[in-house]
């Protein structure tokens, strides 16, 4: 199976700290992205985590993982 890939800006809906993952609901594709720590973007000492309502924008694979049908593979926090 092919992967798609599109670019988009969302808000993050989840995010669980114990485990590293979350969700993101993309403004523009109608979808929810899974997404997990290590595709966020940070500086080498900034810490990889995300918080519900901040607003991002990411690179997305479709189809996703863990059931979403989405999965950000780089996420930048805009917020």
């Amino acid at each position: 199976m092919s992967r798609q890939e599109f670019q988009g800006t969302g808000v993050v809906e989840s995010w669980n700290t114990d485990e590293g993952w979350g969700t993101v609901a993309l403004d523009d594709a109608g979808m929810t992205a899974w997404v997990h720590f290590s595709a966020i973007i940070a500086g080498p000492s900034e810490y990889r985590s995300l918080a519900p309502g901040q607003l991002v924008r990411c690179r997305c694979e479709v189809p996703g993982q863990d059931g979403y049908p989405a999965r950000a593979v780089e996420v930048t926090k805009l917020s």
